[in-house]
Order: C-alpha cells, then structure tokens, then sequence
C-alpha cells in the first residue's frame, strides 16, 4: 500500500466495484492513499494527517475507469475524415496517403489531444497501436503526448512504414527502413520506459507488427520473436476482418501452429475467426478487442467479442479511429451489446435477454483490462488496486430517475455525466472539467487539420486503390510484401 500522506475520500457514492467479491454497494466512501485505493466501505472517517480532497459524490455512481483496447490516437486531428468510408477507403486514403502527411509536431497534437479527449470521457487506459512511426521524431512525439497527458497507456510501436507519396512527398521510405524502425523500438524502449512495469510506469512499451495479412507469417513470427526481444509488454495486430479476410489467411491458426502464440498478443476485431483459433486465443491466454463502431460501420463484420468471452478469451472493447467516430466510450459498450442482443434474437422469438449490461459493463472494464495485462494493477475498484476511478453524475433530467445503476451507466449515460476522472491517484477531471486548459490548442487543431485535408486532397488514388484490392484477395509475393512497401 501507498505511504503517501496525499488522500481523497470519495463520499457517498453507488459503487459498481466490478469486483465479484464486492458487487455493487449503495450509500458508499472510497479511500485514495496515493495511487492506491485504501478503502471501500460505507462511513470512512476523514484521515487525521496529511492532505485529504473529499469529494462528495452522494448524486454519482463510482465505476473502475474505462480501458480503450484499440486506439490510433493520431487520427483525432482528422476528426469526422472517415465517417462515410469503408475499410477500403480507409486504406486506400488513411493508410496511403494521410499517413504520409502528419509532421512529428502533428502527431504530438493529436495524440495529446485524444488523450485528454479520452480521459473526458472516462478513459483511464488505452492501448495506443501507433502506425504513424513514420520517423524517429515521430515515435518521440507519440510518446511524449501521452506523458504529458497522464492516461494509463501502452505505446505500440508500429513497423507498419506509410509508403512514401507520388511525387516524393513526406519522408522517404527508404531512409527509415525495417530494419531502421526495428533499431528505433529498441531506442525507444531504452530511452523512455525504464523498467517497462505498469506497476511503477503510467505509459509502458508495445509493439505493433505490420499487418499480417499482407505479409508471409514467416514474417509474422518473425516480428513477434523480435517484439519479444525488444521487452515488449502486448504485441498487437489487425486480424480476421470479416468481409474484408477474402483470402482466409487464417493467421491466428498458423501462429498457433508455429507455438508463438502467448498471453502478450492483442489481436483486434477478428469477426472471420474460426472456432478453432477462439479456442487457440483461449488456451494461450491472448486477448480479443472487438471494436463495434467501426466494425459495424466499415463492413469488418458483427463484432466477434462475446462470442469469444463465451468461449473463454479474454475480450475487451476499442474506440479504433476519431476519423470515424467519437471517444464517447459508452457507445462501445451500447453498440456491442445490441448488435450481440440483435443477432441472437434474429435465432428465434426472443423470450429472455440473455446479455446483460453487467456483463459489457465488465468487457469495457476489467475485461479491458484483462487483455492488457493490467489486471492485478486496475478494472475493478478492489482495495490495493490503482486508483483508477471515474465518478458518472446522475441529477439531471437524462438520468433520473435511477432504476438500475449499472443500466444508467450503460444506457444513459454521456459525456456530460461524466463528472470526475481520476488516473493513478491523480484527479484528471473534476465537476465536469478537464484539469488541463486546451482551449489554446483549438486553432492549431483546426489550422493543421485543415492543411494536412488539403494536402491529401490533391493525390490520384486509383493505382492505390487497385493495390489494396490485391492485398485484400490475398494477390501478393511474399518478397512484395516484405516490408509492407506499397506505393
């Protein structure tokens, strides 16, 4: 337990503990020492010494902090880009070309903006799979971003290279080669996370590998064995992309064959995973982040994550892209469970709801946290955990009255209700208010935004788009697609 003589007592709050042990408690204080949580109990007495914040909470539900599974927190300087295209066109252009466009000065910008975006909104973790590595610069910036705004985070390192532009615009590929990016992660790694132990770091070290699907997995395994190497705490992909896996590439299957497959390994979406490799994600103890909005939206297929919570996986949920959608977390949560409640009522006339608000309440919690290795440390308010909390307001005419409090966060709850947010003992937000001023940071946002829009505007995309075509029917050389080359 934390020695720090810094506390805040939580008074007066429903409590959903996401623990089993404790359930959900009524009328009830919580204790922060430090980064820890001291107490859970109705009636704490205000601590004799040190510097004690109360802070009433009589009219708010105390939940653990949400934990975001799949984020490219880059993409929130193109808020709104991407909300009529699908998985093609993301590629196509996002992948393509505006990847190619964002300075390491940008990266920085929207990376530290959707952190505070995120802890707005009741994000206290998130799983950055950065793929705009496009430099060494570029890397420092991502890192530095979310430092500075103080969210629980993995950094993953991408080896994805965003290919250099017609006409030699951006950084050329070739002066940040494989090899050079490989060099760089392990600089990275060295440089800012120490010891790598979530436990003592806020932000500690990934890897993303290049997208698997488009490359040999021997290549694949290669890039987990180097990830390893490297003292990565996840490694995370893209895999099983319902419509778009044409080619059945079957990836988490040969990994499985091949015995790479480990508890480290975060493979996002997966709607085409057959039973056999749920089960492979089961036995090895690898996670699962279903990302409802863009799934449902850019033709990846139904999101896949109850079906392998059922099975045994551990399973979370993701925001994926400010491009296309908000940071608003709850809708994940909504999202997932009525597409799941939706399929299965499509089986036969509905007599029970057999997925309960309880139980994606968990997968955006302690699940989430389950897939991040992060367990032991946060997703449940439990004595001796982090003290990752978020305090949801519920006195307005759009929650009251409260029938259900685990239906009002699921089902009634928005930003606005989100009333404090507190990451490793530290209060982020409070009376629904960011700690941190940002409003000198909005016309840059709209500045750069509006530059790099512009800039992207003026590229052919046909022969780009015929090349992604081929990778999604699985039309590649394993030499071709070595290195991820593709413009």
């Amino acid at each position: 337990m934390s020695k720090s003589l810094d506390f805040i007592l939580i008074k007066g709050a429903t409590v959903l503990t996401v623990d089993s042990t404790n359930g959900n408690l009524d009328n009830c204080d919580i204790l922060i020492q430090g980064d820890r949580i001291a107490a859970v109990a109705q009636n704490l007495p205000e601590p004799s010494s040190g510097n004690v914040t109360v802070i009433d909470a009589q009219d708010c539900i105390a939940i653990p902090g949400f934990i975001d599974g799949h984020h490219h927190m880059w993409q929130q300087l193109l808020r709104g880009v991407a909300t009529d295209w699908t998985l093609l066109d993301y590629t196509v252009q996002m992948r393509s070309i505006y990847g190619r466009l964002f300075t390491p000065e940008d990266v920085y910008l929207s990376t530290y903006i959707a952190a505070l975006s995120l802890l707005n909104n009741g994000v206290t973790t998130v799983l950055e799979h950065c793929h705009i590595t496009n430099s060494p610069a570029h890397a420092d910036a991502a890192v530095k971003a979310l430092k500075d705004a103080g969210i629980r985070s993995t950094f993953c390192y991408g080896f994805y290279p965003n290919p250099r532009l017609p006409g030699d615009v951006g950084l050329p590929t070739e002066n940040f080669s494989y090899s050079a990016r490989v060099a760089d992660a392990a600089r990275v790694r060295k440089q800012y996370f120490g010891s790598n132990d979530p436990a003592k770091e806020l932000v500690t070290f990934g890897i993303a590998p290049n997208e698997p699907e488009a490359q040999s997995i021997e290549q694949t395994k290669r890039e987990i064995s180097i990830s390893r190497e490297l003292g990565a705490r996840l490694i995370t992909m893209h895999v099983a992309m319902g419509p778009y896996d044409r080619a059945h590439r079957h990836v988490v299957q040969q990994l499985e064959d091949a015995g790479v497959l480990g508890p480290d390994l975060v493979f996002s979406h997966g709607a085409s995973f057959t039973g056999g490799e749920l089960e492979a994600i089961r036995a090895s103890g690898a996670g699962i982040v279903g990302t409802p909005d863009t799934e449902l939206g850019m033709g990846m297929g139904f999101p896949i994550v109850f079906k392998a919570q059922d099975m045994g996986c551990r399973s979370c949920l993701g925001i994926d892209i400010t491009s296309n959608n908000g940071n608003d977390f709850t809708t994940q949560m909504r999202l997932a469970i009525q597409a799941q409640r939706a399929q299965e009522n499509e089986e036969g006339l509905p007599i029970n709801i057999a997925r309960k608000a309880s139980d994606v309440l968990r997968m955006g919690t302690l699940g989430g946290a389950e897939v991040m290795r992060l367990d032991d440390l946060v997703g449940s308010i439990t004595v001796g955990k982090k003290a990752d909390i978020v305090l949801v307001r519920c006195d307005d005419i759009e929650s009251l009255p409260i029938a259900d409090p685990v239906g009002a966060v699921v089902f009634h709850t928005s930003l606005r209700h989100i009333d404090t947010v507190i990451v490793d003992g530290k209060v982020r937000k409070r009376n629904g208010e960011l700690e941190v001023d940002c409003s000198g940071l909005k016309q840059e946002i709209k500045t750069r935004s509006s530059a790099i829009r512009a800039t992207a505007a003026t590229f052919d995309l046909t022969t780009v788009r015929e090349e992604w075509l081929k990778r999604f029917k699985g039309e590649f050389s394993n030499e071709a697609c070595r290195d991820s080359e593709l413009i």
